[in-house]
């Protein structure tokens, strides 16, 4: 019986497509930090929500801790905050499921279009009944 495939072509094979992927994952973290570095702003924002902790994402990772979430649970907006009184105010919120009203500048990424917010101000706020 003849052997159709050569055990080094199959592992020379596997090797190239493990480099590539590694090129190429190194290449979108590259673009990723530069969306950080280079966004551009796009408007005002001030809203009220609830706040729950961030997930894994592609665009901002490690720079969004939180999430806004609209009183009408329609929206979700990733939060970038650079003070500790905010974030404490976000990570507070997001253990006792308070009211929130951030403040601050909507921003996005200039390849990804990805859009954060670049928080100035968080308040609590009382519940309306």
């Amino acid at each position: 019986m003849k052997r159709l495939i050569n055990p080094m072509v199959v592992l020379l094979s596997v090797a190239v497509l493990i480099t590539t992927g590694v090129a190429v994952n190194a290449r979108a973290a590259r673009k990723t930090a530069k969306q950080m570095q280079n966004p551009k702003e796009e408007f005002p924002f001030n809203k009220v929500g609830t706040v729950t902790k961030h997930g894994v994402d592609i665009c901002m990772e490690g720079h969004i801790l939180y999430d806004l979430n609209s009183v009408d649970h329609k929206t979700k907006d990733w939060l970038s905050t650079s003070s500790k009184t905010d974030e404490a105010l976000l990570e507070k919120a997001s253990k006792n499921g308070g009211w929130v009203r951030v403040k601050g500048t909507m921003m996005v990424g200039v390849e990804a279009n990805c859009k954060w917010v670049k928080v100035s101000s968080v308040t609590p706020v009382k519940k309306s009944s």
